[in-house]
């Protein structure tokens, strides 16, 4: 099988980089190398990196000199990169152990692999248990089998939590790469030009990827996401090649108007908090909008309440099983 390239960006990581690292390199699949790039941590993650790359050969470790952000600490990973694949891998997450070959399995013809992502939560206090769930059950998209994922529904479905694998000549050769000006929602960015550029994305059903939700995630603070969308989207639907596929283009107008929902939802639960309703019929008078985003908000939030209690209900599990 060709070899891949595991990319793992890592700021003040250290006390969860080595559980990343060795999900990696305990991947059947074993020919691969593992790239970890310390964005100028302050903390032992450096070490950590070292230690792991002093024990395994295949790990190799790269610095920022001072914190970059996780756009340009991707870029230098897959600059430095001499694998026919990079498969991305966040320091704080982790791959169940035949990721890789499950997505090598289903390479042909594709330049984007991906499985699904288990949205994993942490236990608490004594808890012995851990809660996880499909990130395609949570956005109401079911797989049974192998799907060729177009722009359209990529952006419908807002899947810019998943972590594919990429064909490194791809990238090349449309000299596409993270936008450095990105601090949260780069992947989301990434993916939506490489599928703009005629990228084949093989989705499969299965989930091997674990997503640790951790309070101090960047992809944790939705103001900062949401803010960024509304930018971008908005960016995104003056360009030709957007404009030029209706699917694509109504998709992203509908992107972009859940983001000014999110917005308006967020100021307004704000204000009500401060108990300010003078504010908030200032608020809704400067944004004559908000009102009817909010209404569709809430009918679209109790749908997929409905839609996820059928078909992605939370599973528990050992803590052991997934935390390895």
């Amino acid at each position: 099988m060709p070899k891949v390239s595991v990319i793992i960006p890592a700021y003040n990581a250290e006390g969860f980089l080595e559980r990343a690292v060795r999900s990696a390199l305990g991947q059947t699949e074993q020919d691969l190398e593992v790239i970890v790039v310390d964005d100028g941590s302050f903390d032992a993650t450096g070490d950590v990196a070292l230690r792991m790359a002093q024990e395994d050969r295949r790990v190799r470790v790269l610095r920022n000199q001072q914190n970059r952000g996780v756009s340009t600490t991707r870029n230098h990973a897959i600059a430095a990169a001499t694998g026919e694949w990079i498969a991305l891998l966040d320091a704080d997450d982790s791959w169940l152990p035949e990721r890789l070959t499950a997505m090598l399995l289903a390479c042909g013809g594709a330049d984007i692999v991906c499985d699904d992502l288990l949205v994993v939560k942490k236990p608490s206090g004594h808890a012995t248990a851990i809660e996880y769930w499909s990130l395609f059950g949570w956005v109401g998209r079911k797989l049974r089998e192998p799907h060729w994922l177009t722009l359209a529904e990529f952006i419908r479905y807002d899947l810019g939590l998943l972590k594919p694998m990429i064909r490194r000549q791809f990238l090349e050769k449309h000299g596409i790469r993270y936008d450095s000006n990105l601090r949260v929602a780069e992947d989301y960015y990434l993916y939506v030009d490489l599928l703009a550029a005629g990228a084949r994305w093989n989705q499969l059903p299965k989930g091997y990827y674990l997503y640790w939700r951790h309070t101090d995630s960047l992809s944790l603070s939705p103001d900062a996401v949401i803010r960024q969308h509304l930018l971008s989207s908005k960016a995104l639907l003056s360009e030709p090649a957007i404009r030029a596929d209706p699917r694509v283009f109504a998709a992203l107008q509908l992107h972009h108007r859940h983001s000014r929902a999110s917005i308006a939802r967020h100021a307004v639960s704000e204000l009500g908090r401060q108990r300010d309703l003078l504010a908030i019929g200032h608020l809704l008078r400067a944004n004559p909008d908000y009102a009817s985003l909010l209404v569709c908000k809430l009918a679209r939030h109790m749908y997929m309440r409905a839609v996820r209690r059928v078909q992605n209900p939370r599973r528990r599990v050992p803590a052991r099983i997934l935390d390895r």
